[in-house]
């Protein structure tokens, strides 16, 4: 078999591992919440906390992949997502929960940060959507899979097998990328910038925290201060990177235009994606009384065929015109988006939710295979990992706020505690409070269907100048 279809194996495994952890967890959180004798704000943070940590240290493990290698900093974050994993089933509390859990998100982000910049070194441009196509297959198969896996798991063994059951994939991983993965690093690259790691670390920090306390206390002051100066920091920050030989984000990066009109394109439809899946979530289990299980099964159609769309909307990005796939993907998005908006009610046919969000996740898959090929275009080869890792930054930024939008839509018809409850599957509404709860989630389709629009437009006018040389492959041992 060759180098690259061995890497594209161990990549796609990696992210295989993300997709099942993403589903798996938020199946768990109600009979987590009992078994640890929590609150739904602490159990809460078990999903929150992967976010926050894979935001915060994305881009500087991207950046860490250029000077040490990005197959062994990849490699390095299997082993440390199966720890934290195997940590995580086992812990005793709460509180050891949600460390371990930071511990699996920072194997995560070395993984996820490194990912694209592989992809980029084993792959030529006329190639690479076949490549991105694959770890979306691979994205939605693991979605799937901690699906199945976490009904079966959480009813008939523990919640603890939830974390369990990612192990031996993280070690297999391991071990294949250890044989098979081959380091890239950047000509010329010199030490870490710990300093600017350390003052980005901050601002993503107290940006995130603040964009999630937001939907809980409003714009009290503690709020405003958090997202004040963690955007002031964040100003500092690139002000400081401007004059280091060896920056954690070369401020240059961001003048490459269809580098930067990707990067933003991807963050807004994870703003708008996930701002509905979290909203359609919670109406299948508030409103029409599913569980998280049943509910989540409804989402597996979609998943299926976007698994399956995704590897041959690649492709489809390597003989046509990408930019015009991924507009076509996201547009998909926005009218499926559209349709929620005419046709949600109390009692519509589930049916038509299914057939909404199939389509949704096939325009999504569309849009990550070939959005993923012209992020990377224009990028010279020893920025890849810095340019992967801050892609990475600004989707899970885009997630964060997300969450924050579907609390603050729930909230404006519903009290804030039982918007939680109803998010973790603990708490469905009386029938008083249905019609009200339908009417704010068709209008926030209808707010995440002018954010989809906005990212088509920037899909669409983005620049696609001819592609940058081809990296020279890694050779295999």
């Amino acid at each position: 078999m060759k180098p690259e279809s061995l890497a594209l194996i161990v990549l796609v495994l990696g992210v295989m591992m993300a997709g099942v952890d993403t589903t798996i967890i938020v199946l768990a959180m109600p009979v987590m919440m009992k078994s640890l004798g929590v609150d739904l704000s602490t159990i809460t943070w078990v999903l929150l906390v992967y976010v926050i940590v894979v935001t915060i240290l994305s881009t500087q493990f991207g950046r860490l992949g250029d000077i040490r290698g990005r197959a062994k900093i990849f490699d390095a974050g299997m082993l440390v997502f199966a720890g934290g994993s195997a940590l995580a089933g086992a812990s005793a509390d709460a509180y050891q929960l949600l460390f371990f859990r930071g511990v699996q998100a920072v194997g995560g982000s070395m993984m996820l940060s490194n990912s694209p910049a592989l992809l980029s070194d084993y792959f030529d441009n006329s190639r690479r959507g076949f490549a991105f196509g694959w770890t979306t297959f691979g994205w939605n198969l693991g979605a799937v899979l901690g699906i199945l896996l976490g009904g079966f798991l959480t009813t008939y063994l523990s919640w603890r097998w939830d974390f369990y059951v990612t192990v031996p994939v993280g070690v297999v991983g391991f071990l294949m990328g250890a044989r098979y993965l081959r380091d890239s690093k950047a000509p010329g690259s010199k030490g870490m910038d710990l300093v600017g790691s350390a003052i980005l670390g901050i601002s993503l920090t107290l940006i995130s925290v603040s964009a999630l306390d937001f939907p809980v206390n409003g714009l009290s002051p503690v709020t405003a201060s958090l997202l004040i100066v963690g955007v002031l920091t964040f100003a500092g920050f690139l002000l400081y990177e401007k004059n280091q030989p060896s920056p954690v984000l070369d401020v240059s990066l961001l003048r490459i235009r269809l580098y930067a009109a990707s990067t933003l394109a991807g963050a807004l439809q994870f703003l708008a994606n996930y701002s509905v899946l979290f909203l359609l979530t919670m109406y299948l289990q508030g409103v029409r009384g599913l569980d998280p299980f049943t509910a989540s099964i409804y989402l597996v159609p979609g998943y299926v065929l976007g698994s399956v769309v995704g590897s041959l909307g690649g492709r489809l990005a390597d003989v046509k015109d990408p930019r015009m796939i991924a507009t076509l993907g996201l547009a998909l998005q926005m009218a499926s988006y559209v349709a929620y908006y005419a046709l949600l009610t109390t009692s519509v046919s589930l049916l038509l939710i299914v057939a909404c969000t199939t389509a949704s996740s096939i325009g999504a898959s569309i849009f990550f295979s070939s959005n993923g090929k012209l992020v990377m275009q224009d990028v010279p080869p020893s920025k890849y990992g810095m340019a992967s890792g801050t892609f990475r930054t600004m989707n899970n930024l885009g997630m964060i706020c997300s969450f924050a939008v579907a609390i603050i839509v729930a909230a404006s018809a519903v009290p804030k505690e039982l918007a939680f409850q109803i998010f973790a599957g603990t708490s469905t509404l009386t029938p008083a409070l249905m019609d009200p709860f339908v009417l704010s989630l068709r209008d926030a389709f209808i707010v995440s269907s002018v954010i989809m629009g906005v990212a088509v437009i920037l899909s669409w006018v983005r620049d696609t100048n001819p592609p940058a040389p081809r990296a020279e492959q890694p050779k295999s041992a």
